[in-house]
């Protein structure tokens, strides 16, 4: 299984921290959005920008007050309906465009006459009923209009409900209500609508309860009495000029203090609690300009508070902590600034639940990062602490184990130590680099020098070796081509002579990292000149042995042929000497096998094998054994030393004719294994023994297999140095040819150009 890079596995983790932190944020203003959780803080929000962007107070809307002075002067409320007969009068008389009396009158009373005919005689007064929930005997809600003649005079009857929210701040009221089985228009739209009778501006349906519909939020002006305000004494007395009241829209409605509804609104004082008749007055207002505030459905609030987030959250995987800070703040800043444009132009956002996914995103990233961070930083110095390769090193950096402060405390002294061991381990390596016997460097991938110990700076004075090009260095050496030899095999070094008669033998191995990566290459100069000269003299005595030993044997044979004696002695010392001089050859072989320098070049296997069938047929024809090696029309290439090849194949060839009966067959295969070259040698001899197996290749190895073991020794030593392997057992999936012993070669092919 492959090792995960650790910059891959923090990155995982950061994704899936990253993952963990958008689902929770998204999850959250999602549930903020559809819910009622935030809807203080939007409100601040709404009242901060509504006294921030007043709206003026609209010049057609007037309000006779009935206030403290009138009271104290025209006597305590109520007051009988002969006085508002009066009051509606006198407004008509002035020239009023409407009236819209913000005062019930449920109850009838002497005086209805009189102020039925007022009302009827203007014909722009619109009056309001009461509406009660729970209603009476038993129903969801009674609506109580005023006495039949007065309400048969009015322009309109029309509710004045007005909504608090949950804080008693009024910023909405409902047009449109639905009770008692009649629909009922607000008393403000109805005083908006300049004598358009209610029919004609109705909407809705009647239902059971109390419905409210079509409710609009309000925008307030600013101020106490945001609207002109006269008394309503100085009205009944005359003492107002008609021009001040002439064609405006009226209402009228109580200011003294314990009368009538007052609430809370956006624009009002602090503490301040403003009294029912202006707040109908700015719902007037909204409906004369057109002006109608809508908040936004809420799950397009949701999609548009995730702007915000899904922009921090990209933010958190490309950007650096601080430059994330500065983004977060320009979000809720922006965000903020939206909701107030949108609120200019009509539309309400709640910015809140927006700005809440941002502020949680930020801690919440942080602390989840911090704890990715942690968990990664805990991995990788366990995993330093258990790596073999490092483990009997960290003795000689010792480090301290950290027991007290917190645990992040703990870990970032633990790195710290870590990281000193790092820089004792690269110090430790160029110290070791450079106390090798042989000449060492250190280079890339490109081949620029990193470390070269001082025998490499002997073997080329005068020249800066750190930063030098191993290509310049070769070929001061007389090599052409040495990317060849990164990684070759053993016994296939390149070995060169030196003006000054040394011989360096040149190996080249790739450095790879923890995920078995290549980075850069280390590369041998070995001086190996005393090891030829013994090999010379090894040589020399091989050849001792191979002709000073062989040439007796030789003659003894020559002795025996031309002198006549016993043949069962003859025989015997016949068989000696050849087996003396089997073992000699054996001999020389297997040491020409293990020691002489190979020479490479391209061949085709199968005319290899068919050189072996013909070198050998003369004796597979004198035992009778048939000896088969098919015609190969596709080529099979290898880079062998052909010599020592074809003696392999000879080697095989005879011992599988020595070991078949007459009349018996050697079946000779090849084929493409794998990535590999299949060669397969069979005879129909008795086979191999089972404790003969483990031992076969082994050399003086004996059993059934003449030369002492030192033919198939030879085999296995060749087969070795070619980066190949031989085996009794088949491959998977390959069936033997006959019946008796086989011999499987693979060996690495070689690609037609």
């Amino acid at each position: 299984m492959p090792k995960i890079e650790p910059a891959t596995r923090l990155g995982a983790q950061v994704l899936i921290e990253w993952l963990i932190t958008a689902a929770i944020t998204i999850g959250l203003v999602v549930w903020l959005s559809l819910g009622q959780i935030t809807q203080r803080g939007d409100n601040v929000f709404y009242d901060t920008v509504s006294v921030i962007n007043p709206v003026a107070a609209h010049k057609d809307i007037a309000v006779v007050a009935i206030d403290d002075r009138s009271l104290a002067e025209i006597g305590p409320w109520p007051w009988p309906r002969a006085v508002h007969a009066d009051l509606v009068q006198r407004l008509g008389d002035i020239g009023v465009t409407s009236v819209g009396y913000d005062v019930l009158f449920i109850e009838p009373t002497p005086d209805d006459a009189a102020l039925a005919a007022s009302v009827q005689r203007s014909g722009n007064v619109y009056l309001p009923v009461a509406v009660d929930t729970p209603g009476l005997n038993g129903s969801l809600a009674t609506i109580s209009p005023p006495p039949a003649n007065i309400a048969a005079g009015a322009a309109g009857l029309g509710h004045v409900i007005l909504t608090p929210d949950q804080d008693g701040t009024v910023r909405a009221s409902p047009l449109w209500v639905s009770a008692d089985g009649r629909v009922l228009p607000h008393l403000a739209l109805l005083a908006s609508a300049s004598k358009t009778p209610a029919t004609e501006v109705n909407k809705g349906a009647a239902g059971d309860g109390l419905i409210v519909t079509d409710s609009r939020m309000i925008r307030f002006p600013s101020g106490i009495e945001p609207y002109p305000t006269v008394s309503a004494v100085d009205v009944l007395r005359g003492e107002v000029s008609a021009e001040f009241l002439k064609d405006k829209r009226v209402l009228v409605g109580a200011t003294a203090q314990g009368m009538g509804d007052r609430y809370a609104t956006p624009n009002s004082p602090r503490g301040y609690l403003s009294p029912g008749v202006y707040i109908v007055g700015a719902l007037m207002q909204s409906v004369l300009d057109d002006w109608n505030i809508r908040p936004l459905n809420r799950w397009l609030t949701a999609l548009l508070s995730l702007i915000p987030l899904a922009m921090i959250l990209a933010g958190f995987l490309v950007l650096r902590p601080v430059a994330n800070t500065v983004l977060g703040f320009a979000l809720i800043a922006a965000t903020l600034a939206i909701s107030a444009l949108a609120l200019k132009a009509g539309h309400w956002f709640p910015p809140l639940a927006a700005c809440a996914g941002v502020i949680v995103a930020w801690p919440l990233w942080s602390w989840r990062r911090l704890a990715a961070a942690y968990r990664y930083m805990q991995s990788e110095l366990n995993d330093l602490r258990a790596d073999p390769e490092t483990f009997h090193l960290a003795a000689l950096s010792p480090t301290a184990k950290w027991t007290s402060g917190d645990e992040i405390s703990r870990q970032v002294l633990a790195l710290r130590g870590a990281l000193k061991q790092f820089r004792d381990f690269n110090r430790y390596i160029n110290q070791s680099v450079r106390s090798l016997p042989d000449a060492a460097l250190v280079a890339d991938l490109d081949g620029s020098v990193l470390i070269a110990n001082p025998r490499a700076q002997n073997l080329f004075p005068g020249t800066t070796l750190v930063g030098a090009h191993l290509e310049d260095l070769f070929l001061r050496l007389g090599v052409r081509e040495w990317r060849g030899l990164i990684g070759a095999a053993p016994g296939v070094r390149d070995e060169i002579q030196l003006p000054d008669g040394r011989a360096l033998q040149i190996a080249i191995a790739p450095l790879v990292d923890t995920t078995e990566q290549s980075a850069g290459l280390i590369v041998r100069l070995a001086d190996v000149t005393q090891l030829r000269a013994a090999e010379r003299e090894r040589q020399r005595t091989l050849q001792l042995l191979g002709h000073d030993m062989r040439a007796p044997q030789v003659s003894i044979l020559t002795l025996l042929d031309g002198d006549k004696r016993s043949e069962k002695i003859e025989d015997q010392i016949r068989r000696n000497a050849r087996q003396t001089l089997a073992l000699a050859e054996g001999y020389v072989q297997l040491s020409r096998a293990e020691n002489q320098m190979l020479t490479f070049e391209v061949a085709n296997l199968a005319d290899l094998v068919t050189e072996g069938v013909d070198t050998l047929w003369p004796q597979s024809a004198a035992k009778g054994v048939e000896l088969i090696a098919p015609d190969y029309e596709h080529e099979y290439l290898v880079d062998v030393d052909t010599a020592l090849m074809r003696r392999v194949i000879i080697n095989l060839l005879d011992n599988a004719i020595r070991h078949t009966p007459t009349g018996g067959l050697v079946a000779c295969q090849l084929s493409s294994y794998e990535d590999k070259v299949l060669l397969i040698i069979c005879d129909e001899g008795p086979g191999l023994y089972d404790d003969m197996r483990s031992r076969l290749f082994q050399p003086f190895a004996g059993g059934n297999v003449s030369g002492a073991g030192l033919g198939l020794a030879f085999v296995h030593t060749v087969i070795q140095r070619h980066g190949g392997q031989i085996s009794v057992d088949p491959p998977s999936g390959v069936t033997p040819p006959t019946s008796g012993a086989c011999f499987y070669i693979t060996l690495p092919p070689v690609e037609a150009d």
